[in-house]
């Protein structure tokens, strides 16, 4: 018996099945694409590994194991939300100004899509530390979108 599998004295008790065997299916199919979302945002592989193991350890993948169809997106956000609450934790908290003026203009759909997915900042708070409206973030979105279609 492995560390992670727990003891099989429950179906002695009359008590159900513990989670842990749902999560670790869910570890085998879903573990490297969690874990590369993770690396997106923790270069740290050492960290990433800690986060890949709170995740799956965590009480927050029971809804995306009720959810069948939208599993795969259920477990991308809950990777991407522990990432970004990890890398608040663990990194300082002040990052480093941007400079406006040294950000040309092809590269900011890039630019915004990182600082939203890789460091959790809200289009707002994207705008301000952009110096750019907010309608002129949504809009870096949809063309960083485009890139890919």
């Amino acid at each position: 018996m492995s560390i992670l599998e727990p003891s099989d004295n429950n179906h002695l008790l009359g008590k159900k099945p513990a989670v842990y065997s749902d999560h670790l299916t869910m570890y085998d199919q879903y573990g490297a694409l969690a874990y590369g979302v993770i690396l997106q945002i923790i270069p740290n592989e050492q960290l990433a590994q800690e986060v890949l193991v709170s995740l799956f350890s965590s009480v927050s993948l029971h809804g995306c194991n009720e959810n069948v169809v939208n599993k795969t997106i259920c477990i991308i956000r809950n990777a991407r939300a522990k990432a970004v609450e990890y890398k608040a934790k663990y990194t300082s908290s002040t990052s480093p100004p941007i400079n406006e003026n040294l950000v040309s203009e092809d590269a900011i759909p890039k630019l915004v899509f990182d600082l939203s997915f890789r460091q959790g900042l809200k289009p707002e708070v994207i705008a301000e530390k952009l110096n750019i409206s907010r309608e002129r973030v949504l809009k870096a979105f949809n063309e960083y979108f485009k890139l890919f279609r």
